[in-house]
């Protein structure tokens, strides 16, 4: 009979415990995941010296000296912001009665003085009527030939006008409305609109909008800047692969252009980012998904993504019951460092500038995080939370600097996942999509209405003069106009992402 050793029993105890401690960990995060709030800030925790430390190793000029006064008053309302001009009005006179118009003390006749104009808002359900279209015919009285005017229609055989396709368009891709909540609304105005048929129209609409698409493709990629990055989505039926099966949309962008566009894949391996990026040179954007080197670096500088790497911190920072420790210390000095991001941006620096800064205050900072890292690698399990956010923060040192080779780069991906967002929730509400075609066809009218409001434009109004004109287009030049009103003037002096 075999005995077990005292030191095999006490490595087998220091590995189950590490084990219960990495599934409580994971137990922790699912709780927060599934009930707890999502934000990643950290509020209420104090600085520590290390982090003092930092600051002073990036050379920020002191402060001026000052004088702390503090007093309490009263918190006035904040004023509201007024409506914007474009909205109609209409007068609503409030006047006293003619017998309210006499004083009530004397008996004199009350004299107007003045008014006072308050603005209220008011609104309606959304609004429907019927169009009556009425084409006059015409024949020859010679050889009865029949004319009639050519039907200027964007689905011709069918009831969908340009102002109904975009609000089916603006309610589901921009407001995340399941078709089948459009079916109902258009039940409660006595309408018949199918969700099966509001999804036929969108797919016939991808393929008529598919020039537009490429040249905003094009766009981006002349930018010389862009950024990439994944989502999972759910395809019912799809050839050779069970309902459950977790696809992917996938979304690349140029933050200066502000172009987001989506495409669908079933694959999320670098396969698939080579193919989306074949043919850009210049950088890109991305984590540190090791798909990506699939892609072609020859021709890319590849940047990291600094929010990713915070994100780890914080991971570790929840699953250590958020107490002070290195996971602590590590997101002082993220606090730090995004602060100076957000200070450049209220600067309104241009791209020169901001690298200056960055050269100066940054770069100094970086490096002393990755040596403070190095050191207290050695006094933590690498494979425990805060010991993988520390070797990813090493490891990808070189891309998660990269940023600080021009003032036009972004430290992280964040826009873009801010734009991933707009589908995300919308795919809470719709949950998964039916066909193979109907994925592709949510990819193109996601990346038209995410381009919309990241250039500042209504994406209802923008689609309706778009499918208004699109009948008509031939030409390179009529699409390249049409793909104009998706975007904005370009200001090439700011180094800001556009961002609605």
């Amino acid at each position: 009979m075999s005995t077990i050793s005292t030191e095999d029993l006490q490595k087998e105890n220091t590995y189950l415990k590490a084990e219960v401690d990495r599934l409580s960990g994971i137990i922790k995060l699912l709780k927060r995941s599934q009930f707890g709030k999502k934000s990643e800030r950290v509020e209420n925790i104090e600085e520590q010296l290390l982090f003092n430390e930092i600051e002073k190793e990036a050379v920020t000029p002191a402060p001026p000296e000052t004088e702390t006064i503090t007093y309490t008053r009263k918190k006035g309302r904040q004023k509201k912001k007024p409506f914007p001009d474009n909205l109609e009005r209409k007068e609503k006179i409030l006047d006293l009665k003619d017998e309210e118009k006499v004083c009530p003390h004397d008996g004199a006749t009350l004299k107007e003085i003045g008014e006072e104009v308050t603005e209220k808002l008011k609104t309606v359900p959304a609004r429907m009527w019927v169009e009556v279209e009425r084409k006059k015919k015409y024949a020859c009285p010679t050889c009865e030939e029949c004319h009639q005017p050519k039907t200027n229609s964007i689905l011709p055989g069918t009831i969908a006008t340009p102002e109904l396709l975009s609000f089916i368009i603006f309610s589901k891709f921009f407001q995340g409305l399941p078709l089948y909540r459009l079916e109902e609304l258009f039940e409660m105005h006595g309408i018949v609109l199918s969700r099966g048929t509001m999804a036929r129209w969108l797919i016939k609409l991808k393929e008529k909008l598919i020039p537009i698409y490429n040249m905003l493709e094009e766009k981006a990629f002349e930018s010389g800047y862009m950024a990439i990055d994944a989502t999972h989505v759910q395809v019912l039926k799809e050839l050779g692969r069970a309902p459950e099966t977790k696809s992917f949309m996938w979304a690349r962008g140029s933050p200066e252009k502000g172009i987001v566009l989506f495409d669908y894949d079933p694959s999320g391996g670098g396969a698939v980012a080579k193919k989306l990026m074949a043919g850009f040179q210049g950088t890109l954007q991305a984590d540190a998904h090791r798909g990506y080197e699939a892609l072609d670096l020859k021709n890319l500088l590849l940047l990291g993504c600094m929010m990713h790497s915070r994100r780890r911190f914080h991971k570790a920072f929840i699953v250590g019951e958020e107490k002070p420790g290195f996971a602590q210390d590590a997101l002082l000095m993220f606090k730090w460092f995004y602060g100076r991001e957000e200070e450049y941006r209220k600067m309104g620096l241009t791209p020169e500038q901001r690298k200056e800064w960055r050269d100066k205050e940054l770069k100094p900072s970086l490096l002393t995080m990755k040596e403070w890292m190095e050191d207290k690698l050695r006094r933590v399990p690498k494979t425990s939370p805060v010991g993988n956010a520390m070797n990813y923060f090493i490891n990808e040192y070189a891309e998660l600097t990269a940023f600080l080779a021009n003032g036009r780069y972004e430290v992280d991906n964040g826009w873009l996942e801010r734009s991933i967002r707009k589908f995300a929730i919308g795919r809470n509400g719709w949950l998964f999509c039916d066909t193979v075609e109907g994925a592709h066809a949510s990819a193109l009218l996601y990346s038209f209405s995410v381009t919309a409001k990241q250039n500042g434009k209504d994406p209802f109004t923008v689609m309706t003069e778009i499918l208004t004109k699109l009948p008509d287009a031939s030409t390179a030049d009529d699409y390249e106009q049409l793909t104009g009103l998706l975007l904005s003037p370009e200001n090439p002096l700011s180094c800001h992402k556009k961002e609605g």
